[in-house]
C-alpha cells in the first residue's frame, strides 16, 4: 500500500504530465480551420523520443513491438490482441483498468472507429461520445476516443488513442467509473506519453 505521499507524487506527475498534452495539443490545434461537424486533424508535435516511464509507473511490452507503461502494482493479465492491467484497490470490469493492445491494422482508422461506434457502441446505455478526433501519434495517423456510458447501471468513462504503425493497429486504452476519472485520467496520459513501437 503507498503511503499518501507517494500517491501525491504520483498524482502530481499525472497531472503535469497531463498538462504537458493539454498544452502541445493546443499549440498543435492553433489555427486550424476545422468546419463544426466534421473530423478534425490535430498535429501532435513531431517527437525524437519517447519518455521513460513517470515515477509510479513501470515499462511493458505489448503485442507487435508496442512498448509502453502502466501503474506500479497493478496486475496485469493477458486478454484479446493485448494485455490489461487492473487497479489491485478496484480492478476489473467495474473498476479501473487499463488496456494495451495490437491488432493488424484498419487502413483508415476514423471510417473504422465511427462505424464500429455506430454498430458496437451507439446502443449501449447512457453512450455519450465525449470526443473522437483525428490526429498523428509519432507521425503516424491515429484517432482519439473518448466516451462514457454505464455498465451495469454504474456511469463510466472510457478514453483510447489508436494508431496504425508497421502495418498493425494499436491502442492505449484507460477504463474507469466516472467518479473516479479524474484520477484515472492522468495514468493514461503517462501511458500516451511513454508509448512507442520497436
Amino acid at each position: 500500500m503507498r503511503t499518501p505521499l507517494q500517491l501525491a507524487l504520483v498524482a502530481a506527475v499525472g497531472y503535469l504530465v497531463a498538462g504537458s498534452l493539454v498544452g502541445v495539443s493546443l499549440l498543435a490545434a492553433h489555427g486550424s480551420t476545422a468546419v463544426a461537424g466534421s473530423p478534425v486533424a490535430a498535429r501532435l508535435a513531431p517527437t525524437t523520443s519517447v519518455a521513460g516511464p513517470a515515477a509510479g509507473f513501470q515499462q511493458v511490452n505489448g503485442p507487435s513491438g508496442l512498448v509502453t507503461a502502466v501503474p506500479d502494482g497493478w496486475q496485469i493479465s493477458s486478454i484479446r490482441n493485448g494485455f490489461q492491467a487492473d487497479d489491485p484497490q478496484h480492478g476489473g470490469a467495474g473498476g479501473r483498468f487499463v488496456r494495451y493492445q495490437g491488432v493488424a491494422g484498419e487502413a483508415d482508422l476514423y471510417t473504422w472507429l465511427t462505424a464500429y461506434e455506430k454498430q458496437s457502441w451507439s446502443t449501449q446505455p447512457g453512450y455519450q461520445r465525449v470526443q473522437m478526433d483525428q490526429r498523428k501519434f509519432q507521425d503516424n495517423p491515429a484517432v482519439l476516443w473518448e466516451f462514457t456510458y454505464s455498465l451495469n447501471g454504474q456511469p463510466r468513462h472510457v478514453k483510447i488513442l489508436y494508431w496504425n504503425a508497421k502495418g498493425t493497429q494499436y491502442d492505449v486504452y484507460a477504463s474507469a467509473p466516472t467518479a473516479d476519472w479524474a484520477q484515472t485520467s492522468p495514468l493514461f496520459d503517462s501511458m500516451v506519453a511513454s508509448s512507442s513501437v520497436r
